[in-house]
């Protein structure tokens, strides 16, 4: 966002230092961004943040911001959340927002004055058009982002969500050229930059966190093809010189590729990566489609014929929001217009697996359940026989004690 921003002088604040006065900006400013990420939410009340909203001056301007659930639906949203997003909606020409589910969330509540953007990191190039290179699906080098937070509050189904990112990591690591990016990680970046004991246990335990203990092919990808940046620019240079097209479950592991024209392919399981993809027609694989991993028919059936066209307008949209909010910006003129409206399809990857395929991998997929059942049937019944004996002990000392 502040490489699309011109300003003299930046500071920033938190929400969650909000409360203490003493935190609060010393001067005027000329106006306050909201860095907008996952601020819709039931489970996160930012009412501490009033009394600072109400004290600023000059327009107060969220970018990007989103509702966070595991599926689409109505949000009940805490009483000091709709009150703080009032006074800001008060503040501002428009709320910038990053899809048409959160833009909904908004206007339940009674916020209409929203102009619908996307993340600011699409538009990172700070070009207003791009070019999706072409994809060879059998020989493409295919870089893949992991992540390790799949519960129930960020996935519509935790269970598929889980199953399926192992497989990707799977099929990933079956090609020699894949590479694997730590997007923050702990336990992955310690393995690239351990070394000996210490880089085998943090590789073991990765293994392990995804079940793959004992494929070669995957322990490989993550001993000799795993790289970690903390610089993003560096990042984003790996990325376009040894990567083809993109993979994964991580947000910014894919767009770290589209804004430089890489091909991605998201893999949809909660609001957030639904609508983004949904917005700018990136292919996507539905995890509630549970259905076998085949990289080359994925790649095959990809369609990015859109994501070119689309972007082009949806960056005219964002141009005019940061102009509209009175927000000095570095971004040259669209070359098209806004649009219409924006899309409300997702652009799914139309796969027709064979019928062994989809036999073998469901088979499969019974059979771990079926143990993963009896794994918790046991340890039910050890807790079980537990407390039959700790009520027991209890008694007889409750007995004696009399």
């Amino acid at each position: 966002m502040l490489k699309a921003l011109d300003y003299d002088q930046v500071s920033n604040i938190q929400f969650a230092h909000a409360g203490d006065e003493s935190l609060w900006p010393k001067q005027d400013y000329d106006a306050t961004v909201i860095r907008g990420s996952n601020y819709l939410t039931e489970s996160v009340d930012i009412g501490n943040v009033i009394p600072l909203l109400k004290k600023l001056k000059g327009p107060i301007v969220p970018v990007g911001v989103g509702a966070q659930a595991a599926k689409y639906k109505k949000l009940e949203m805490p009483k000091g959340s709709v009150e703080a997003w009032k006074i800001i909606a008060d503040k501002c020409e428009t709320i910038g927002v990053r899809g048409v589910y959160s833009a909904e969330v908004f206007n339940d509540i009674g916020i209409k004055n929203i102009r619908i953007i996307g993340c600011p990191s699409f538009y990172r190039g700070l070009r207003p058009s791009i070019e999706i290179k072409p994809l060879d699906p059998a020989n493409a080098r295919v870089g893949l982002t992991l992540n390790r937070y799949l519960s129930a509050d960020y996935a519509s189904n935790a269970t598929k969500t889980n199953r399926m990112q192992r497989a990707l990591i799977q099929a990933v690591a079956r090609r020699e050229k894949n590479r694997l990016y730590s997007q923050g990680e702990r336990e992955e970046t310690l393995a690239i930059y351990e070394t000996g004991e210490e880089k085998q246990k943090h590789i073991q335990g990765i293994l392990s966190k995804y079940d793959l203990m004992g494929d070669k092919d995957v322990e490989a990808l993550m001993s000799d093809r795993m790289q970690a940046f903390f610089d993003v620019d560096e990042w984003a240079a790996d990325a376009k010189k040894n990567v083809d097209v993109l993979v994964g479950f991580r947000l910014h592991g894919n767009v770290i590729g589209l804004h430089q024209g890489i091909p991605a392919v998201f893999f949809t399981y909660d609001s957030r990566i639904r609508e983004l993809s949904t917005l700018f027609a990136i292919p996507s694989v539905e995890v509630e489609d549970y259905m076998p991993i085949d990289l080359e028919k994925i790649f095959e059936n990809a369609d990015f014929t859109k994501v070119q066209h689309v972007y082009r307008l949806n960056y005219a949209e964002y141009h005019q929001f940061l102009t509209e909010n009175g927000l000095n910006h570095v971004l040259p003129k669209p070359v098209a217009s806004p649009p219409e409206k924006p899309i409300t399809k997702p652009n799914l990857v139309q796969m027709d697996p064979k019928l062994d395929d989809v036999t073998g991998w469901f088979q499969g997929e019974v059979d771990y359940m079926t143990s993963e059942i009896e794994v918790l049937r046991q340890r039910a019944w050890r807790l079980e026989l537990a407390l039959r004996e700790h009520t027991k002990a209890d008694g007889a000392a409750k007995k004696l004690a009399s």
